[in-house]
């Protein structure tokens, strides 16, 4: 399983910095990248799931051999052997029938058998073992679905990284832009003797600071963009550009208990789960039926050249046959199997363990999606409150600084006070609907 995806925190100079620098490989392809494209395909391209769906097959395999075991079984045996001759014939005198050979030279023998066999009754081992194999490919089938989610989720967790990046990259450059206007202004200012040349200096190192954390941004959506193209299967250097417009309109969630009961019904990992204890169940009976005996019946045809069962033997072929019913019982398993009984019992009270420990886990996971998505939408709220304030009084310091009536740091504290109102919203935003996404994903939901 592959190790899950966080977002990429900006350092707290990323209130301050970022930089305009120019791709590092030239010529690299582009894609637009659409979520829901991005998912089906790095499901469709997934190691694992390519694995369970191999397993599937083997699964499959494993159900038609056991209802294999309800055929008769057939056998032929044929051979051919050359005996020496240095063995004297005796012969004896019999009332009526004269000098008879016991042991005549039949230099040239052929033995051919063809036997078959039908299991009557066994204990229901037959019908039990396909039982339990169909209930082990039911859990690999079922196994298919949590591949496919851990897919998905790896997916929409580099996407919204992206999409971070993109748009905290798209912030900084505006600002950078802006702040290169204002520096400006400043050394016209100081050439007519307005503001001190070390105002203009403030600018130039908050510009400085933007470019140094600029670097870092694109380091970050560098790094993702591989691994997103590992999740695809597409050139590493693909350049991912992700629609800025795409997040959905978050709503609020259901109630807590829905989500639970949801999660208990339809999480793959606790379906598989329940099915292997139900083929151990199953495994169970198997073991116990070994105590039982076993009915059939069958019967053979012999084509030997001698026959054994023809007085006297003679050089040619004669066929035979025989039909009857076996009975099978080993004395032994009444107290020799014990031990694999109480082996099984055990196996399957470790399953129940592990299914009620998985029951638990999931609940815990559903109610922390549930808490994180309900946090994120609260955070959506204070940073959209937050960026009309930052956003006026940046407009305030700007228009205070043209007239002259406060200073270049003021104005600066405002700008990255801004900046960084402005992370925090695009941050609440991408971090809800992965959070959204997450939540799904932990009551087995595959769709948005």
């Amino acid at each position: 399983m592959s190790r899950p995806f966080t977002f990429v925190k900006i350092p707290a100079l990323l209130a301050i910095g970022l930089s305009i620098t120019q791709p590092l490989i030239a010529q690299t392809p582009r894609r637009q990248l659409v979520l829901s494209d991005a998912v089906s395909q790095a499901i469709a391209h997934s190691k694992a799931a390519q694995t369970n769906f191999a397993e599937q097959g083997a699964a499959n395999a494993k159900v038609q051999q056991a209802r294999n075991n309800f055929a008769p079984s057939i056998t032929l045996n044929a051979s051919y052997i050359r005996i020496s001759d240095n063995v004297t014939p005796f012969s004896v005198n019999l009332p009526g029938a004269g000098d008879v050979v016991l042991n005549p030279q039949i230099l040239d023998q052929s033995y051919n058998n063809l036997q078959l066999r039908q299991v009557i009754w066994g204990g229901g081992k037959v019908r039990y073992g396909i039982r339990a194999a169909e209930a082990e490919a039911e859990a690999t089938r079922q196994e298919a679905t949590q591949y496919r989610l851990t897919a998905a989720d790896n997916t929409t967790s580099i996407w919204y990284n992206l999409y971070l990046l993109n748009a905290s990259e798209r912030i900084l450059q505006q600002n950078v832009r802006l702040l290169h206007d204002q520096r400006v202004d400043l050394e016209n200012l100081e050439k007519q003797g307005l503001v001190l040349k070390n105002d203009a200096l403030k600018v130039s190192l908050a510009i400085a600071n933007l470019e140094n954390s600029l670097i870092d941004v694109q380091s970050g959506r560098a790094i993702q963009n591989f691994n997103m193209a590992t999740a695809l299967g597409e050139p590493l250097n693909t350049e991912y550009v992700v629609d800025s417009t795409a997040l959905n309109v978050t709503t609020d969630p259901e109630s807590l208990s829905s989500y639970l009961a949801e999660a208990v019904q339809n999480r793959s990992e606790l379906k598989a789960l329940t099915l292997r204890r139900e083929a151990a169940l199953l495994g169970q009976k198997i073991v116990e039926s070994n105590r039982l005996p076993t009915l059939g019946w069958g019967g053979s045809y012999d084509y030997n050249r001698p026959n054994i069962r023809v007085f006297p033997q003679q050089p040619e072929f004669k066929g035979t046959w025989n039909v009857g019913v076996f009975l099978s019982f080993d004395i032994t398993a009444q107290y020799g199997n014990r031990a694999k009984e109480v082996e099984s019992r055990y196996g399957i009270d470790k399953i129940g363990t592990r299914i009620d420990q998985l029951r638990d886990g999931i609940r815990m996971e559903v109610n922390a999606q549930y808490q994180s998505y309900r946090q994120s939408l609260d955070k959506i709220r204070v940073a959209r409150q937050t960026i009309e304030q930052a956003a006026e009084n940046f407009r305030v310091e700007q228009n205070r600084l043209n007239a002259s009536t406060t200073t270049p740091t003021n104005f600066l504290d405002a700008n990255t006070q801004l900046i960084q109102a402005r992370l925090n919203e695009q941050t609440a935003q991408a971090t809800a609907e992965l959070a959204r996404w997450k939540l799904h994903k932990s009551v087995g939901r595959l769709g948005q």
